[in-house]
């Protein structure tokens, strides 16, 4: 029996015994492809790899692998290195992959405790953990009584009398959507609870109903092992200003009457702006932070004490009043739900804006930094409409090579309607604009008033002086609830964040920025001609030329490079802490959504490779926009014409038994089973019916929920269930649907569906070859570099061992490396072989459970770096080589991984090319497409661009 030394570092390390005998895998086993362990000692005592992919007839495991890995001592206590005894021993220690454990589960890392360690998230291993997962979801905007889509409009002002419960799914439907999002390996949510769900009725008064609805779902989670954090989601402040967030009564609080908004333009809200059926302009609702309704809440809420001294509630000012409630809401959800292990922590507040603060010209936005779009009004003009004075707005619309450009102009408000409750504007009190006693128009008395302090007149910083006193209020009211609890913030959108002093609140704090393409976002359009980097021309680029990009080799050099400067921009900001890009995505309509008339996602699955490319290379979490199940292809994600969701119904939501022909043997199934099976089973009103044979999975005494969970409890190990074949008549919900559109490319019908329970998580999923993607999990060391070739399917992965100042506690008395958990993803590989080769270690890929186990031999020299190539492949044969009766794979070529696809140059892209650099002449800031009032220009020296020419 040959040995070979753990640590040849190490003059104390004992010798290990490596069981030369394999072992035929049974049939039970067959789901597993398990390295070989090298057998025998190699030269200059590095560990050469010994492990091959196998096609199934050939599956092999050395004994010790099966027993106790190759890295496991056959003398039981034998003393590790130091004489320290192994807390690892023959007794205690399981192989390979034997604990059962999903790459993805959250939940099997050592009891589900993760925590911050530097920029790196880790479990109770010490192995750091990349978290990736889902929004929660678009829908949980809305109410859901009244139906709260966004183009309806019956019940809409009746404010208070609302209800979120059945978001974002009704939980019956709990099983189908979470084991989805566990099969997709997307088990990290971002959970949008906005501050209307919880105190719509008024002040103070919560929601006990909605928040019992939500402890039932989070409650779902660990069984999926899905971990999430809360998201305070708002947009232009709230669903009655153009948004989503805020109870309608915080309008009340600042004197401003909504159902006014209208007539006076102090939002665009798609609901009365739209007549029933009629789209909602794209990219408009953004216009509303620069409108009156928005900017003036912000304003009030952020520095209601310094700007409006006067405005007072109850006695104390708007902006003390607003703060309180809002953080004793979310400190109050805190205590009803600190018992649920699930929650991660809370989310400061989604996307956060300034309002007025930091303003400079109230009578003209800046074009190159704000998104000028529709009805324009500057912020005079803002303060006349609300005052009830009729003004002459300038209307801007589309345009090439300019995004917008005025048009025309329009008198708004001609009723002489008023915004303000008591007809008095808070800002015409407070001295900012009047009435010309000459020219009776209204014009600007303190044109600075939003930059310094009214009183003293200091220089004021939004960061500084608002934004952070927040950030530590907020922190420490949910801490103190959980001192665990993670408070996740982000800056101003496509803003680097402010410096935080150490008198800035740290404690398990966790950067969380945002990340689009912008110009794509406001278009609508990728083609993989040219991108465009928004990120840099709002930082200071002179010309849009150095900020183009060719081809899609372009485009991920171009999305790499601006989440590379995020991730920058909070390490050095923000500190040491775990980054978290809480949105990304693409939208699915886009190209005048002709992919929803062709099937062709090919544009989608390249642009959104790009996007998730741009985040595995950067080694970041993140949480993908959105997962909406009440998404369709007529209103999108039923707000504003959104349209992101990676998941919409397939148009066969409910199929009900009916009796059989005679040609079928009648079987007893229950409703509930059979909607388990076919999505979410929510009614539908009857359109069309369709017959057909259908092999539906049902479950002895289906009826009782428990035994149904117990089936579904872990997915290593559900119970294969009965399968029986009956008639059915399916309820079709393309009344909800474009009749002649597709959801997405990978809809099945029904009767399509695999017995497969996985084939069925696929329904629906829209651009999953993009979005299905593998990726180490949990790492025995920091992890270095993740590539995925969506196009040859192939993965790689490296990391490094850690330094010993961050070696996990009692690392020296372990004899094994922790296991490295990798998710790879069924969709891509279930029908190829793979080739799986290791710079060093044992892995051990179990098919069923998505995961490869993998286990380094070197893991205490510091700085040494592991790789592991995986490539999948149609050819069934396998070419191995062998030397000395063991199994071996040639060493990995680092050139080889980090090969380039280059293409040929194609001529409409050098067309384009040219194009771009006639018009290039132009100032930058004539080429915008930003969203609205969000970006200032900070003075940054970046490098210029280099072209990729595809």
């Amino acid at each position: 029996m040959d040995t070979f030394t753990l640590n040849p570092s190490a003059s104390t390390a004992p010798e290990i015994s490596v069981d030369s005998e394999v072992a035929s895998i049974s049939d039970s086993d067959s789901s597993d492809e398990i390295s070989l362990a090298n057998k025998s000692s190699c030269e200059n005592l590095r560990f050469r790899p010994s492990h091959h992919h196998l096609s199934l007839p050939e599956l092999k495991r050395s004994a010790s692998v099966s027993s106790l890995s190759s890295y496991a001592s056959t003398s039981p206590g034998t003393p590790t290195r130091n004489n320290k005894t192994s807390l690892l021993t023959e007794e205690n220690l399981l192989a390979l992959g034997e604990s059962g454990a999903l790459a993805h589960n959250w939940y099997s890392c050592g009891g589900g405790s993760i925590h911050a360690d530097g920029r790196w998230f880790k479990d109770e291993q010490g192995r750091t953990c990349m978290l990736r997962g889902v929004n929660l979801c678009g829908n949980s905007k809305l109410p859901t009584k009244p139906d709260g889509s966004s183009h309806l409009i019956e019940g809409f002002f009746d404010h208070r009398n609302v209800s979120f419960v059945g978001r974002p799914f009704p939980l019956e439907d709990v099983h189908e959507h979470f084991s989805r999002l566990r099969t997709w390996g997307l088990t990290f949510v971002r959970l949008l609870v906005p501050w209307e769900a919880l105190e719509h009725a008024g002040p103070g008064i919560y929601d006990e109903e909605f928040i019992d609805y939500l402890i039932n779902v989070i409650n779902e989670m660990p069984r999926y092992g899905i971990k999430c954090f809360i998201d305070p989601h708002q947009d232009c402040w709230s669903r009655f200003s153009g948004g989503s967030g805020a109870p309608g009564w915080t309008f009340e609080v600042a004197g401003l009457n909504l159902e006014e908004f209208k007539a006076t333009g102090a939002a665009y809200v798609h609901n009365t702006h739209h007549s029933p059926g009629e789209p909602p302009l794209p990219m408009v609702w953004p216009t509303n932070y620069t409108k009156l309704a928005s900017s003036t809440m912000f304003t009030l809420f952020w520095g209601g004490d310094v700007f409006a001294p006067e405005t007072k509630y109850e006695g104390i000012n708007v902006k003390d009043f607003l703060q309180e409630k809002y953080i004793n809401c979310y400190k109050y959800l805190a205590k009803r739900i600190q018992h649920l292990d699930a929650v991660m922590g809370f989310e400061l507040m989604n996307e956060p804006h300034p309002g007025y603060i930091g303003l400079s010209n109230l009578l003209q936005y800046d074009a190159g930094a704000t998104l000028v779009f529709g009805d324009s009004p500057n912020a005079l003009q803002s303060f006349a409409l609300g005052a009830g004075i009729p003004q002459e707005i300038e209307v801007w619309v589309r345009s090439w090579p300019f995004p917008t450009r005025k048009q025309t102009t329009r008198i708004v408000n001609t009723e002489c309607k008023s915004a303000w409750i008591n007809n008095q504007c808070i800002w015409q009190q407070h001295g900012v604009w009047g009435i010309d006693t000459n020219t009776l128009k209204p014009k600007v008395l303190i044109k600075d008033y939003f930059m310094k302090h009214p009183k003293t007149g200091d220089k004021l910083n939004f960061y500084k002086d608002f934004y952070l006193p927040f950030v530590n209020k907020y922190s420490e009211a949910i801490q103190s609830v959980r001192s665990d609890y993670y408070v996740f913030v982000e800056p101003l959108p496509n803003e680097p964040p402010p410096k935080w002093t150490p008198e800035d609140h740290h404690k398990n704090l966790i950067y969380a920025p945002h990340w689009y393409d912008l110009k794509s976002l406001f278009t609508k359009t990728f083609d993989g001609m040219i991108t465009h980097d928004v990120q840099r021309l709002t930082r200071g680029a002179q010309h849009i030329v150095s900020a183009t990009y060719f081809g899609i080799s372009g485009a991920k050099k171009n999305y790499f490079g601006q989440v590379r400067n995020i991730i920058k921009d909070g390490l050095k900001n923000v500190g040491n802490k775990p980054c978290v890009i809480g949105e990304c995505g693409i939208p699915m309509d886009i190209n005048d959504k002709k992919a929803f008339e062709t099937g062709d996602y090919t544009h989608h699955s390249n642009f959104l490779d790009a996007v998730l490319g741009a985040m595995e290379k950067n080694l970041v979490n993140f949480t993908l926009w959105n997962y909406n199940p009440l998404n369709d292809n007529i209103h999108g994600d039923h707000w504003y014409g959104e349209d992101f969701s990676i998941y919409s119904p397939p148009p066969f939501k409910t199929c009900m038994p009916t009796t059989p022909p005679a040609s079928v043997t009648s079987i007893n199934v229950t409703n509930e089973a059979t909607v388990s099976i076919l999505n979410n089973g929510s009614p539908s009103k009857l359109k069309s019916r369709v017959k057909g044979t259908l092999k539906i999975q049902t479950f002895q005494n289906s009826s009782s929920k428990d035994q149904t969970d117990q089936i579904f409890q872990d997915a290593s190990e559900e119970e294969n269930p009965l399968s029986s074949e009956i008639y059915v008549e399916c309820e079709n919900t393309m009344d909800q649907m474009s009749p002649t559109s597709p959801t997405s490319p990978f809809d099945l019908n029904p009767w399509q569906l695999e017995q497969d329970q996985e084939e069925s998580h696929h329904a629906g999923g829209r651009v999953l070859d993009a979005v299905l993607r593998p990726y180490a999990a949990k790492i025995a060391g920091i992890p270095h570099t993740m590539i995925f070739n969506l196009k040859t399917k192939e993965f790689t992965f490296k990391f490094t061992n850690y330094p010993a100042s961050q070696r996990i506690e009692n690392a020296d008395a372990l004899i094994v490396a922790p296991e490295t958990e990798i998710y790879i993803p069924s969709y891509h590989y279930k029908k190829l072989n793979l080739d799986i080769r290791v710079s060093d270690g044992d892995w051990r890929y179990v098919k069923s459970r998505q995961t490869l186990y993998w286990r380094v031999k070197d893991w205490m020299t510091e700085g040494v770096e592991h790789t592991i190539r995986i490539r999948g492949t149609e050819n069934t044969a396998t070419v191995l080589s062998e030397t000395s009766g063991s199994i071996e794979c040639t060493d990995i070529n680092k050139k080889d991984i980090m090969k380039i696809d280059e293409r040929p140059v194609n001529t409409k892209w050098i067309l384009g090319a040219i194009l771009i650099l006639i018009v290039a002449i132009l100032p930058f800031n004539m080429y915008w497409w930003l969203l609205p009032g969000m970006w200032r220009t900070d003075n940054i020296e970046l490098n210029n661009v280099t072209f990729i020419v595809d």
